[in-house]
């Protein structure tokens, strides 16, 4: 987060949790990717293409929920595990899973993916928007949507202000807070309500993405009455949604009860739902070998341990959309490359010199994926199928020797610590860096200090853990592009490749470009693109109806129901 932001960040109460702890947390992917497609580490995904709307979504493969063609039962309480606890309560704010465990759950949007990824739906709106033309969208709700019966919104009746209110609110330009505006800012240019339950979209251009970013679950709409109450949505959580916000101990659980008014009156199963957290990966594998909770997501450290417990359970794993890069200075057209990182060959020795299968295989077992580019392997339609360049330490030896770096140099490397993985990752990079010369002081941090850092884009080396979507533009321009938020890469070229990619309505030629561009961000050498690591997901027997979702943040159980 930029640093004239700090005074926020404090009052979300930021606590110490790596990335790594991130990945323990509720609502990692899991269904979606049958075991058979992970064997081995960084082979090709042959599996087919799938897609939703416009190729938006892409799931390898899919599972059935357990106690599927089974008598729905209704009641009971459901419990499960979340790695920590979130910055905040605000969909428009935070980045973290810890948030939408709960808020996709007290709060709707108006479409969402389904849990496999595979296409794009309703949630408040009735259908996928009609398109009167390429750069309109008419959303219809239906009528009689009403808010949680809670102070300070008393139930009152949901319409299409409140779309116009929150997309507004979520597309707001200004850095650090709303991190989620690059979705609509500078791409819808009016918002129009019709009546109270129609909303029309108008666009300056076609927009590939709009419907991904329509579904995405920090598309939430909120009420306005708990922003102007609070001064924002730091602490409450109140929507439409399937379950009521009762309490938040910090660090200690959430709890969340049925919502008696929800629109869809079949829904949710359950009476009441908790979330239980703890940090430390060991207490949460013990949580659920004791029946403490009924769903976890593990790392490969605790497999073992809970497969010889719980014989008894639904089990899958998936790759994590959370994933490490090692990153090189970011740049902008006032802060270019400093030297030597402005000498191509030096950033291309970096990268050739970092064998990711080494760390994978020291750090994680293996246990994961290689990434060849900006977009993970599970995203099979829009992934790389080739490595655009590998490991070669000769290449890379020779390469410094031509930029006349045979002496190498020192540079500062920052990353979030929290868990011996992190830690680790670096001591590998080090050694693997300094056969080149290149000596890598090494310097943790404490996340909300890490950020504040990362944020002002001002670094020599990071090694980062950022999180992999649904559709490209996301992973593209988020990082990349001419507006990039979470990373900042000075090149207009490929600017215009990304919006070209964006505004390709064709979903076989927006795949070229993506390709294309891909392509030429790796052979800029910005960053190596290295590995993701895969989730292990266990749900007790008696779990029916849902299982984890590949899209992390997507925590919606409300068509869970209980076996008991």
């Amino acid at each position: 987060m930029a640093n004239e932001e700090r005074p926020y960040w404090q009052r979300l109460n930021a606590r110490k949790i790596s990335r790594r702890r991130t990945i323990q947390g509720f609502g990692i992917a899991g269904a979606g990717l049958s075991a058979a497609a992970l064997v081995g580490c960084g082979g090709d995904d042959d599996d087919d293409d799938t897609g939703g709307p416009g190729g938006e979504a892409t799931a390898t493969a899919t599972s059935i929920a357990p106690g599927a063609g089974q008598q729905v039962k209704k009641g009971g309480h459901f419990t499960v595990h979340m790695g920590g606890s979130p910055r905040t309560l605000d969909p428009h704010y935070d980045t973290f899973p810890y948030n939408t465990a709960i808020t996709t759950n007290t709060n709707n949007g108006l479409l969402q993916f389904t849990p496999d990824l595979s296409k794009v739906e309703g949630d408040l709106a009735l259908t996928l928007p009609e398109q009167p033309d390429p750069l309109s969208y008419v959303f219809k709700i239906p009528p009689g949507v009403k808010f949680h019966d809670v102070d300070p919104v008393n139930g009152r009746e949901f319409t299409a202000q409140d779309i116009k209110y929150s997309i507004e609110r979520q597309m707001t330009d200004k850095a650090g807070v709303f991190q989620h505006a690059y979705f609509f800012l500078n791409k819808v240019t009016k918002i129009e309500v019709i009546d109270n339950t129609t909303v029309k979209f108008t666009l300056n251009k076609p927009f590939a993405p709009f419907i991904s970013y329509m579904a995405s679950p920090w598309t939430l709409m909120v009420c306005r009455e708990v922003v102007e109450k609070d001064g924002d949505l730091t602490q409450r959580a109140i929507g439409t949604g399937p379950f009521i916000f009762k309490e938040w101990q910090k660090d200690v659980k959430f709890e969340l009860v049925k919502n008696p008014n929800y629109y869809k009156k079949e829904l949710p199963n359950i009476d009441q739902f908790t979330i239980l957290l703890a940090t430390d990966p060991d207490t949460s594998a013990s949580m659920f070998i004791d029946k403490k909770v009924d769903a976890i997501v593990s790392g490969v450290a605790q497999l073992k341990r809970i497969q010889d417990a719980r014989k008894d359970v639904n089990y899958q794993p998936m790759p994590s959309q959370f994933w490490k890069q090692m990153r090189m200075p970011p740049t902008t057209k006032d802060q270019p490359y400093p030297a030597p990182f402005n000498d191509k060959r030096v950033r291309e020795a970096i990268v050739r010199a970092i064998n990711k299968q080494q760390v994978l295989d020291l750090v994680y077992n293996g246990d994961g994926a290689i990434a060849k580019g900006p977009i993970l392997p599970q995203y099979s339609n829009w992934a790389l199928k080739e490595e655009p360049v590998g490991f070669d330490l000769n290449k890379a030896k020779a390469l410094m020797g031509e930029a006349a770096q045979t002496a190498g140099f020192s540079g500062e490397m920052i990353w979030a610590t929290g868990s011996p993985q992190q830690d680790q990752i670096a001591e590998v990079l080090k050694q693997q860096l300094k056969e080149i010369k290149v000596n890598l002081e090494l310097k943790p941090m404490e996340l909300a200090a890490y950020y504040n850092q990362t944020y002002s884009y001002k670094y020599t080396f990071s090694h980062h853990t950022p999180l992999n979507n649904p559709d490209p533009d996301e992973n593209l321009a988020s990082y990349f592009g001419r507006s990039a938020t979470f990373f900042k890469y000075y090149n207009e070229a490929v600017w215009d490749k990304i919006d070209q990619q964006a505004a390709e309505l064709d979903t076989e030629k927006r795949k070229a470009i993506v390709q294309e561009v891909q392509k030429t961000i790796a052979l800029d050498f910005p960053m190596a693109f290295m590995h993701t690591t895969n989730n292990h997901n266990f749900t007790d027997k008696k779990v029916k109806g849902w299982f984890y979702s590949p899209d992390l943040y997507n925590g919606r159980i409300h068509k869970v129901w209980l076996d008991v």
